[in-house]
């Protein structure tokens, strides 16, 4: 007898489970897991609609592990559609009663030509874009690498000829020592020895006039004329000046390195689905400002209290520092030291609040008061006072310069610079986003979102790292964003929870901090990823 046809005999062998008979179980049901008979199979067929029953020497093809109710543990025998779960015979007049079930053999066939479907679209649509853009990120690399390369030989060309410059110019400086130094040696020479004509000289008058002889005397005065001239003066050389390269020049002929990255990662804006992160009550009151570092620390100041307050994503107070004036705004620089703008009828002094915790001036604002402070990437302070001026002041305040008057009082409540140099405005009085250049040039005026919305009047604006601009709508409790455009659009809504945005500020981990005049501070992702 060959393999196959003991197979065909040991499967033959197997009795029927349904009947007392011993007939042979020539059919198997997946669901019930019960090898049966020809003349139980006609019933079982009658009594369980839709139960898969296939011959056994299928069953190789099936799987036969058995599916249970998550409920009671028992074989599962249908699938509640309702409640997506697989059930037993017990759950369909329990607590699944009344809810449409499928068999399982039904799910199996819709789930599996689901997962079909969608391997066939990760083989035709997905996983041909991943790999193409695999290939474009290999080909930006290679590139990249050739790039840092050609620069880094067109760098060692120059640094070979600014060697053959210095190795000339070396050699010359050698040649020059020793000619002009054998002058000095010569003169030098000469002198010693116009010295010692003079020391006998002076010897020899010294004994005239030690004798007080009268022939001696006129005998002597007969020969003075032989004696050496001693008004000679000497013709030594110029003393040697080095004239050093200018910076500016060189760099002017050799030019910058400017790398640009070939590659930029972005993750798009959450519009109108920002997620809260959390939910702060601020622990000082009142025009609530804030600044976050560059190490991720978190301030916040009240017009009400002359102490900053730092805490965390949670609203844990980490601790306090004491400051000369109540703030009105606040700004961080990189090395950390906070840039304060105190309220109008405690001073008109712009303050450094450095960390060993001294504070010392920047700028007295005087006759006018500031209102918005930020810090520029060169760490330049840009200051908007109450009277609509905009100022740029180096962070001791020694150079001011004005860039910018707007319309009146409150026209410019706050302000931010972009990585190109722009500057973005937000304008209280007109309810406006104004953007100038360098120079205070206007070069846009944004009065309505994308959808053709009023923006209503803004207090703080913001830009994160990757130049995203937000702005505080205080009259329609909303957070917008600008995109690359030039559209305004909310990026968040939250008027049943949200009062009157004012203060925004980005931490590290991509949160958006907004503080509002009722006492809340808000923590949003505003980034998809």
């Amino acid at each position: 007898m060959s393999i196959s046809e003991n197979f065909v005999h040991a499967q033959s062998a197997v009795p029927c489970n349904a009947c007392d008979d011993d007939a042979p179980g020539e059919y198997y049901c997946v669901e019930c897991k019960q090898t049966l008979c020809p003349q139980c199979e006609k019933f079982h067929r009658k009594f369980t609609k839709g139960h898969n029953i296939v011959l056994r020497t299928q069953i190789g093809d099936i799987d036969t592990t058995t599916l249970t109710c998550t409920d009671h543990h028992n074989a599962a025998t249908f699938h509640c559609e309702k409640c997506n779960v697989p059930v037993c015979d017990r759950c369909v007049i329990g607590k699944h009663q009344g809810h449409k079930m499928v068999d399982l053999t039904s799910i199996l066939d819709k789930e599996t030509k689901k997962l079909q479907s969608d391997v066939i679209k990760m083989k035709r649509e997905v996983l041909p874009k991943m790999k193409k853009k695999r290939d474009d990120i290999s080909t930006e690399k290679e590139n990249y690498e050739k790039k840092i390369q050609r620069i880094t030989d067109e760098m060692e060309d120059e640094k070979r000829t600014l060697d053959r410059i210095h190795a000339t110019r070396m050699k010359n400086l050698a040649s020059i020592r020793e000619s002009k130094l054998s002058t000095f040696d010569f003169y030098l020479k000469d002198t010693d020895k116009a010295i010692q004509n003079v020391e006998e000289t002076m010897s020899e008058y010294e004994d005239a006039i030690s004798k007080k002889s009268l022939p001696f005397i006129i005998n002597f005065i007969r020969r003075k004329k032989d004696l050496p001239d001693l008004g000679s003066t000497v013709d030594l050389p110029d003393a040697p000046v080095y004239v050093s390269g200018d910076l500016h020049y060189v760099v002017k002929h050799l030019g910058k390195l400017q790398i640009s990255e070939p590659l930029s990662i972005t993750y798009p804006l959450r519009l109108n689905t920002a997620k809260v992160v959390s939910i702060i009550k601020c622990p000082v009151q009142e025009y609530q400002s804030m600044c976050i570092t560059k190490e991720g620390e978190v301030w916040l100041g009240g017009s009400d209290s002359r102490e900053l307050v730092m805490v965390n994503i949670h609203g844990e107070e980490l601790r306090r520092r004491k400051i000369q004036n109540r703030p009105y705004a606040l700004a961080a620089m990189d090395c950390g030291d906070i840039i304060i703008s105190p309220r109008p009828d405690d001073s008109r002094s712009i303050t450094r609040l450095m960390k060993d915790g001294r504070e010392q001036l920047v700028f007295d604002t005087s006759p006018s008061w500031s209102r918005g402070v930020s810090v520029t990437k060169d760490q330049k302070i840009l200051i908007c006072t109450e009277d609509g001026r905009l100022m740029r002041t180096t962070c001791n305040g020694t150079k001011v310069k004005k860039i910018y008057k707007g319309s009146g009082c409150d026209s410019v409540e706050h302000a931010v610079e972009i990585s190109n140099g722009n500057i973005i405005i937000s304008d209280w009085k007109n309810a406006s986003v104004v953007m100038i250049n360098m120079k205070g040039k206007v070069l846009s005026t944004l009065t309505h979102t994308a959808e053709g919305q009023k923006l209503g009047r803004l207090h703080g604006i913001l830009v994160d790292n990757m130049d995203n601009i937000f702005c505080a709508g205080e009259s329609k409790s909303s957070v917008y964003c600008i995109d690359q455009n030039q559209q305004i659009r909310k990026l968040i809504v939250l008027s049943d929870v949200f009062w009157k945005p004012r203060c925004l500020d980005v931490d590290c981990d991509k949160n958006l901090w907004i503080t509002q005049f009722d006492g809340n501070i808000h923590v949003v992702k505003y980034l998809s990823q």
